[in-house]
């Protein structure tokens, strides 16, 4: 009887999949922290402290992702699948991981309330989006948009794709008369090609104002990616997702 329950469970849910990485969330267009994909795999085991070491290895690819890939038992959807093109899922998806990375740009030091702008440099995963967004610290659970810590996002994230141009495409569903200002993009229409090494890509840079209280502040940057599309997409498909972040930075603010 358990067990039915559970499978009557995720064939209940398998069709949320579609609005989950590594197909972007195209309705999600709001401020939002890395909790948000909490199906996804945590790129490493450090963006957990708080959790116990078990908890924490749980959520890493290696078991997350890898362990339901190899899984024996129903109802992961890769049950139907051989050995080796289990073996290859892996391969790509480590090979994916390998190429993917995220960057923060910053000032180190900045007056109070002065005006600045950061800059996100992403790449990677398979497409055809990728998310970034603008938080306080590298958790993967506990981390907060970057407003919370007394940043001030000015304005829409200013985006360029893998192909260098301005994409307002995510941003324009915005609801009318509602700001822009968020402190997560998603970034559309990106081709992926392993065989010639062309991954996602985007630069983001953010217009903040400093906080009004001097002091040490932290700030990264966060990208979700996927190592999987397919038509098949099943519950345990969206923990191939990956959320990466940036070195965590420390900015100083000044008295003005």
């Amino acid at each position: 009887m358990k067990n039915t329950v559970i499978a009557a469970f995720f064939i209940v849910m398998a069709p949320l999949d579609a609005l989950a990485y590594p197909n972007g969330t195209p309705n999600y267009v709001t401020d939002t922290g890395p909790f948000c994909a909490s199906c996804h795999s945590a790129a490493k085991i450090e963006y957990m402290p708080e959790m116990t070491a078990d908890l924490a290895r749980g959520e890493v690819a290696e078991t997350k992702h890898y362990g339901a890939v190899k899984a024996a038992a129903p109802p992961s959807p890769y049950m139907e699948l051989s050995s080796k093109q289990k073996e290859e899922i892996i391969r790509v998806a480590r090979l994916i991981d390998s190429k993917s990375s995220v960057s923060l740009s910053a000032p180190g030091r900045v007056k109070a309330g002065q005006d600045l702008t950061v800059t996100v440099q992403a790449r990677g995963g398979n497409g055809p989006a990728i998310g970034v967004m603008l938080v306080d610290r590298a958790l993967r659970f506990q981390a907060r948009p970057i407003s919370s810590s007394g940043w001030h996002i000015s304005g829409p994230p200013e985006v360029r794709g893998q192909d260098g141009k301005a994409q307002t495409i995510w941003i324009d569903r915005r609801y009318k008369g509602l700001l822009r200002n968020l402190n997560y993009v998603m970034i559309e229409e990106q081709a992926f090609d392993l065989e010639k090494d062309i991954l996602p890509g985007a630069s983001v840079t953010f217009t903040l104002k400093a906080p009004s209280r001097p002091g040490a502040y932290t700030m990264a940057a966060a990208l979700l990616y996927g190592t999987e599309n397919t038509e098949k997409a099943g519950f345990f498909q969206r923990s191939s997702g990956r959320i990466l972040f940036s070195d965590e930075l420390e900015i100083t603010v000044e008295n003005p």
